[in-house]
């Protein structure tokens, strides 16, 4: 009864919405981490991403259409006046912390999940012993059956990759929680902004 009270809800808040606004991004429902007495009222927020508004452009063109939104549909984010920014740009080669795999969580933060939730962990570059000899590594499978613990994965990441490199470094762990879980919870009033060393939005932005 409770989930049928909850797609009603559902339905009845996108069919409120001027069709311009739906048809403007991908409009996702969530239900909120929240106690069992709002749960049975049905409560829920709408993620939105700004693909349009953000792909490719530079931060500040972003936030300023995110903005231009919010105050022309704030019924669609909740009668909110402004949204909290996160803006970070993405790790390169050259940065430091390059040597960092990072696990990402299941939302039970028990064990690894991985970007895609099917337990496998990616390094973005390749592993240089020298300027002329650099090799791929990865991906690790951390999911065998059963999601492996965080140390598990880290140490079978580690194992397959026993040497440092040129700069006198080997692989590190780093643990990644998704949205969702406890220590990273849904926040419909954030919007988190990756961006290259240019300031370009190379990721799709939600409110999530």
């Amino acid at each position: 009864m409770k989930a049928a009270q909850t797609l009603t809800t559902a339905a009845a808040l996108l069919c409120a919405l001027p069709a311009s606004v739906v048809a403007l991004s991908k409009v996702e429902t969530r239900n909120l981490d929240i106690a069992e007495d709002d749960v049975s009222r049905g409560l829920m927020h709408v993620t939105v991403d700004f693909k349009d508004e953000c792909l490719h452009k530079h931060k500040d063109v972003c936030i300023a259409a995110i903005n231009a939104k919010l105050a022309a549909y704030p019924e669609l984010f909740e009668d909110r006046e402004a949204f909290e920014f996160e803006v970070n740009k993405v790790r390169e080669a050259t940065d430091e912390g390059y040597n960092i795999v990072s696990m990402r969580l299941n939302v039970d933060e028990t064990t690894v999940g991985g970007l895609l939730g099917d337990g496998m962990i990616w390094y973005p570059y390749e592993w240089c012993l020298a300027a002329d000899d650099c090799y791929t590594v990865g991906p690790w499978d951390c999911d065998v059956g059963i999601p492996l613990l965080p140390e598990q994965c880290c140490k079978m990441i580690q194992d397959s990759v026993p040497h440092e490199d040129m700069n006198g470094k080997y692989l590190e762990c780093y643990t990644e929680y998704p949205v969702g879980s406890p220590s990273n919870p849904v926040n419909p009033g954030r919007v988190c902004i990756h961006t290259d060393a240019d300031g370009i939005v190379v990721h799709i932005p939600k409110n999530e």
